[in-house]
């Protein structure tokens, strides 16, 4: 038996815990996004603004009275300097206090907004590049006069890129390790469980011993406690049944021999037309007591049973033997030609269930099989190495599409008049299915029927 392995999205446990773990990682590295982003651009930003406004102080610095008015100390050589960046563009533009240009572009314009004394930093764009530039307002002796020192953004962007690289990268290498180890973590830690369940799936329906408690988590043990309960509770049940079941067959097999005993010799001593009633119902109440029989043994061999069975070791040609004295008299007097091939072969199983299996299948077999015909059974070992028992006859045959269906309980074949009661084939089913053996039927639709039962190799 192979388990179940289930295709729904049902919510597992492994996914639940991987959901619950590897979900608020992934967000946390979503999260941390933006505030390693902070702190990758603030140092260099804060930096190069710095830069910024020292130069728009020390350009401010060079602002002195001419004749009563503001003039620029700004040499060529000094503009050439200021201007000298190998990365970025840069501009300045000094403004007098009654905004005529001093020096510079004259298209960069100052932040209207900043206070004197006070240097302030904003964003702009200048002739198609974006720009950072530093305002300051320096209060001379004829008024207020503006510096703007500017430069585009090249270095800035290429600063914070490296540095938010070299801090984002070990984050996801880091979270994504987390999540391997997470994942690594579930997996192990949830094996005992899964073992568990492979326990449990591969086990046989009559299989009452309790689950082991070595490797079960502390979590999982009162769950695996109250299955191994419910294991005894049912064993015990199960047991109980089959006592009564015993019982029954028992109860019932003796009285209903004892009617037909009694109903045989009444029959002897009533005159003719009589005695053929008495025997008619002679024989019904040994069909009935074959019925009764057939009933107890497919209930007590049936997986709803649910209780393990005693086996052992034996020879099927062993059990072949002991079976054939009790069916000679039966095929003598059906006038059939019964045959047995014994030969070695070794199984573990239950000896009534396989009894019954092979009863069954004899039985079948001279029913229906018209008089003059043979049935033959052998036991033996197959090509695979598998110990196999199998019974032929000349009967009728069994038509292709009527195979599977006469496993079937009280199922019988179209056209048949014998008086069978249609659970010998389901008890040979129940019982090969109790043992994991396989049935193989071949069967001619017009004369010949040959069952097969392969068992494991022990």
């Amino acid at each position: 038996m192979k388990p179940d392995q289930p295709e729904t999205a049902q919510r597992t446990l492994r996914r639940r815990l991987l959901t619950f773990l590897l979900l608020p990682l992934a967000a946390l590295l979503v999260l941390s996004i933006p505030f390693d982003y902070e702190l990758a651009v603030a140092p260099s930003r804060d930096a190069y603004d710095y830069a910024l406004t020292d130069t728009a102080t020390e350009l401010a610095t060079r602002i002195y009275l001419r004749d009563g008015r503001p003039a620029l100390d700004l040499p060529p050589s000094v503009e050439a300097a200021i201007r000298s960046d190998m990365t970025d563009l840069e501009f300045l533009a000094v403004y007098a206090p009654d905004g005529h240009l001093l020096a510079g572009d004259a298209d960069l314009a100052p932040d209207m907004g900043c206070a004197s004394g006070n240097p302030c930093i904003t964003d702009s764009t200048l002739h198609g590049h974006r720009i950072r530039k530093a305002t300051y307002r320096k209060v001379t002796a004829a008024g207020e006069a503006t510096v703007v020192f500017a430069e585009t953004t090249r270095k800035r962007e290429h600063a914070q890129s490296r540095i938010l690289t070299a801090m984002i990268l070990p984050n996801v290498l880091l979270v994504t390790a987390a999540l391997g180890l997470v994942y690594f973590g579930v997996k192990r830690g949830l094996e005992p469980l899964d073992r568990l369940g492979k326990d449990i799936s591969m086990r046989s329906a009559t299989d009452p011993t309790p689950l082991p408690l070595a490797e079960v988590p502390a979590e999982a043990e009162p769950m695996v406690r109250a299955m191994n309960k419910l294991i005894k509770e049912l064993q015990s049940a199960a047991a109980a049944q089959q006592r009564f079941l015993a019982n029954a067959a028992h109860q019932l097999k003796t009285p209903l021999a004892g009617l037909q005993t009694q109903l045989e010799l009444a029959a002897e001593e009533l005159p003719g037309e009589y005695r053929d009633r008495m025997g008619k119902l002679s024989d019904a109440t040994s069909r009935l007591a074959h019925l009764t029989h057939q009933i107890l043994a497919l209930a007590r061999s049936g997986p709803e049973a649910n209780v393990g069975y005693e086996k052992r070791r034996m020879d099927l040609s062993t059990l072949l033997h002991a079976s054939a004295s009790s069916w000679f008299d039966t095929a003598l007097a059906a006038n059939i030609d019964l045959g047995f091939e014994p030969e070695l072969a070794m199984i573990e199983g239950s000896e009534w269930m396989l009894n019954e299996l092979l009863s069954n299948l004899i039985s079948n077999a001279i029913r229906y099989t018209p008089a003059g015909g043979t049935v033959t059974a052998r036991s033996g070992m197959d090509s695979q190495g598998q110990a196999f028992i199998e019974v032929e006859d000349t009967g009728p045959g069994i038509p292709a599409q009527e195979h599977e269906r006469v496993f079937d309980r009280f199922y019988r074949p179209s056209g048949s008049t014998s008086a069978g009661t249609g659970l010998g084939l389901a008890i040979v089913k129940e019982v090969a299915e109790r043992h994991e053996a396989t049935i193989t039927l071949r069967s001619a639709s017009s004369v010949g029927t040959c069952i097969r039962v392969c068992f494991k190799p022990v």
